[in-house]
């Protein structure tokens, strides 16, 4: 009994010397849907509608179409789980869960009210306080913020550096409006962000807005990632919010004729990051791991929760696939695990890591990004969504800044930004 209960505390094998970690954080996708036709896997190739031989649900319908070929090919180059399990139902309590917040009855009474079209039956309560309740938002609020904080404060706690991409600046009240890029959205209210969140966040980088193509993403990452490198600032933990396989209402005119155009899109820039590491200095340093905030929009034939997670490193083991138990507190613990720190809570600290996945010997072979496939996805035509009318750009137009102060408010976070 005694060793079973300590299972999970020891690891199988010595995780690699890494420096650099990437934790790159997706959005709603369950195992089955994606990587569910993997080779060697306990996966149902027939509910794989994004996978290597997917199909399309709006006219004119497609088949046997590739939707992922870099996620398939990332997990036959490096490493992935057939027993990875999500803690969360949704994105509210999903990107809480995936930095090592275990919600409260606050935010689980919240977000439930929120997602069942609750939360506004009366907004002009006399009752005290703010309106907003937990929605989708992704920064943990006060009433919900752990007493020795989460990911963000262990890390910087422990005097590592972080670079933060889009992730955990969204916070309750925030408008998601057309042409509100870079950053993706206008703040509502004024509620506080973690102080780890609010020093290292690209404010060029859009937050969840899926007007924003990830290959924009991509460009802003790419881009503030080698002014970093040359003045010798990577980050210990670099974190990457990329969401558009949340997919969204489909817009031909702007690159979208289907629902798996999103996810395509996902999939184009995700192998573009991991191109770009791959191909940089710091190779030989780094590990990346690739998650979802939740499993909510698919069918999945084991557990509703049951999500597709990608190890990659220099020593991952190659196109290895692990049957052991890992959940987003396991991605936690390995990552602390390797930046020489120890647990943050029980979750983690009594959570198995992914130590299994690793080898003793490096292979920095490179990984080259393949191609999306044009008849959903073509890069060259993916554009932000603009005003369909000339009454919403002149509405736009008036509740947002002008382009001019637009652009100088970018250059100055871009200048901040270099400075740091």
């Amino acid at each position: 009994m005694v060793r079973n209960n300590q299972a999970a505390l020891i690891p199988d094998a010595k995780l690699p010397p890494v420096k650099h970690v990437f934790f790159v954080i997706r959005e709603n996708r369950t195992y089955d849907e994606t990587l569910g036709d993997l080779p060697d896997a306990d996966g149902d190739p027939t509910l794989a509608r994004f996978g290597l031989h997917g199909w399309t649900e709006e006219e004119p319908k497609l088949h046997d179409v590739s939707v992922t070929p870099n996620a398939h090919a990332l997990a036959h180059r490096f490493a992935t789980s057939d027993r990875f399990f999500v803690d969360s139902d949704v994105s509210a309590d999903g990107h809480r869960w995936a930095f090592g917040i275990a919600p409260t009855p606050w935010l689980d009474m919240a977000w439930t009210s929120g997602y069942g079209g609750r939360r506004d039956v009366n907004p002009f309560s006399s009752a005290p306080g703010r309106r907003a309740l937990g929605g989708g938002s992704d920064s943990p609020m006060p009433e919900d913020e752990p007493e020795y904080g989460s990911l963000w404060e262990h890390i910087a706690g422990a005097g590592l550096s972080i670079r933060n991409y889009g992730e955990g600046i969204e916070v309750e009240g925030a408008d998601e409006r057309d042409g509100a890029e870079p950053e993706g959205q206008r703040l509502m209210l004024n509620a506080p962000v973690p102080k780890p969140i609010f020093e290292s966040s690209d404010r060029g980088y859009p937050t969840f807005n899926l007007g924003i193509p990830d290959q924009f993403r991509y460009q802003e990452f790419a881009k503030d990632m080698d002014r970093r490198m040359k003045k010798g600032k990577t980050a210990a933990l670099t974190v990457i919010r990329l969401p558009n396989d949340h997919t969204s209402d489909v817009r031909p005119q702007d690159g979208y004729p289907y629902k798996a155009s999103f996810v395509a899109d996902n999939d184009l820039a995700l192998g573009k990051i991991v191109e770009k590491i791959s191909h940089s200095s710091i190779w030989k340093d780094s590990a990346i791991f690739v998650i979802e905030d939740d499993a909510q929009d698919g069918v999945d034939h084991v557990d509703a929760h049951r999500s597709p997670v990608l190890v990659i490193s220099p020593y991952v083991r190659r196109g290895f696939v692990s049957h052991r138990h890992c959940s987003m507190a396991s991605v936690q613990k390995t990552i602390y695990e390797m930046l020489g720190i120890g647990p943050l809570n029980l979750e983690d600290a009594l959570a198995a890591d992914m130590s299994d996945m690793f080898s003793d010997t490096p292979d920095l072979t490179p990984f080259t990004t393949i191609a999306s496939d044009k008849r959903i996805f073509d890069p060259a035509l993916a554009r932000f969504a603009k005003p369909k009318t000339k009454a919403e750009a002149r509405k736009l137009r008036e509740m947002d800044n002008p382009r001019e102060i637009q652009d100088e408010l970018r250059k100055k976070a871009e200048r901040e930004s270099e400075n740091r």
